[in-house]
């Protein structure tokens, strides 16, 4: 189905106003909701999680403590209330959803038959044998009573209305907090599918697979499609993402009379080779020329250092970049947090190169040992920003003065 960038609805005195919502900068999006919206919010649950927690101006939206990564007990919570609370509505009604990055821990209610320890155990095995978040999400829709366009099915007739922010590569909404108010495009023959090629059907826990078997033998309704009825009074709207991030940058850049180019919005690979792609690009440029990039790169960990994808990326760069001068690369995570370390990313330079080289730090030492944390802290190249309450993954930028 189409997603229009456009949506009116007209309320009438009885029509109920519903926020609900799940996700990182949810609890953010509910108290601008509020602002603009006041009294004419009838009642809101919003699952967030801890660092998040603020009161509301608004007391008819209760905020909820929830788990992340992993779904806990105040997910299940919070989902419950959430389905009581959208419910029984009618098609005079408004249900304002409000889905970031992390909703898909932090909102959540098992299928019937599946314990919750159950299910995180499930995801607990598909990270371990690598299953990207196509898959993980695939089978989290289908073991979950709101995902996968569920929670758009149980709000029907009241309209929907979804607010995003997209943490995905390519913001494809059915994957976005594995899509609670967008049609699923996949179905129990592709879960099937998903734990037979990594041979999982003996790791997997009883519950699971008798929910599978029950899938597959249509004993358990699939996941809504496109073709639903109930789609019809839902539109979905990216509100922010990598791409809109990127295209702000761009406009900035070029606002200060810098000529600006976007490399691609959907980056994924290695981040050691990205890193190298990108530090040869921005050499070929020239002067007053600026490189950006987003998406979410990956690190294969073979040593015992401490560092992130981001930081990993800028210091692939270094050993292009020595010896430069008024070239500058970083790569930051949008949600201020690079990896298992207190850095959003690293930046390098020439001067920063000189400055290692000076301290004897061997760039591919430290690359070997995955410890690129520990090789820009003593240069002072962490970029530290601190919690962003948001996710829009990685931001790369290149910048080439002279």
């Amino acid at each position: 189905m189409e997603f229009s960038n456009e949506f009116k609805i007209k309320l009438t005195k009885k029509s109920k106003v519903i926020v609900i919502g799940a996700g990182k900068a949810s609890r953010k999006m509910a108290n601008t909701l509020v602002s603009i919206l006041g009294e004419r919010i009838t009642k809101g649950i919003i699952c967030s999680n801890e660092k998040n927690q603020r009161s509301f101006d608004k007391p008819e939206i209760e905020f909820i403590i929830a788990g992340h990564p992993y779904p806990t007990n105040e997910s299940v919570i919070g989902g419950e209330k959430i389905l009581r609370e959208i419910s029984n509505l009618t098609k005079d009604d408004l249900v304002l959803c409000l889905i970031s990055g992390g909703g898909s821990a932090l909102m959540e209610i098992p299928i019937s038959g599946i314990s919750l320890e159950d299910l995180v155990e499930v995801f607990d095995i598909l990270t371990e044998v690598g299953a990207n978040i196509h898959e993980l999400n695939t089978v989290r829709k289908h073991l979950s009573q709101i995902k996968g366009g569920k929670l758009a099915k149980i709000a029907y007739p009241a309209k929907v209305i979804s607010l995003i922010i997209s943490d995905v590569v390519g913001d494809k909404i059915e994957s976005i907090a594995s899509g609670p108010t967008a049609p699923d495009s996949t179905s129990w023959i592709d879960v099937k599918e998903i734990i037979e090629r990594y041979n999982l059907e003996q790791k997997l826990p009883e519950s699971v697979k008798k929910v599978i078997e029950k899938g597959l033998l249509s004993l358990i309704e699939d996941t809504p499609k496109a073709t639903d009825f109930y789609f019809a009074n839902v539109q979905n709207f990216i509100i922010a993402s990598n791409a809109i991030a990127c295209e702000k940058m761009k406009e900035l850049c070029e606002s200060k009379g810098l000529k600006c180019k976007i490399k691609s919005t959907e980056l994924t690979g290695e981040a050691k080779l990205l890193g190298r792609e990108i530090a040869s690009e921005i050499l070929k440029e020239n002067k007053n020329t600026v490189i950006i990039a987003g998406g979410e790169t990956t690190v294969k960990i073979k040593g015992k250092g401490i560092g992130g994808r981001c930081q990993e990326l800028v210091l692939a760069a270094g050993n292009l970049l020595k010896d430069t001068q008024g070239i500058v690369l970083a790569a930051i995570g949008s949600d201020g947090k690079d990896g298992p370390t207190d850095a959003a990313g690293g930046m390098i330079d020439g001067l920063l190169i000189e400055k290692a080289s000076n301290l004897e730090l061997n760039i591919g030492e430290y690359l070997e040992n995955n410890n690129s944390y520990n090789y820009f802290k003593k240069i002072k190249g962490l970029v530290k920003t601190g919690s962003t309450g948001t996710n829009i993954m990685d931001l790369v930028i290149a910048i080439r003065l002279n």
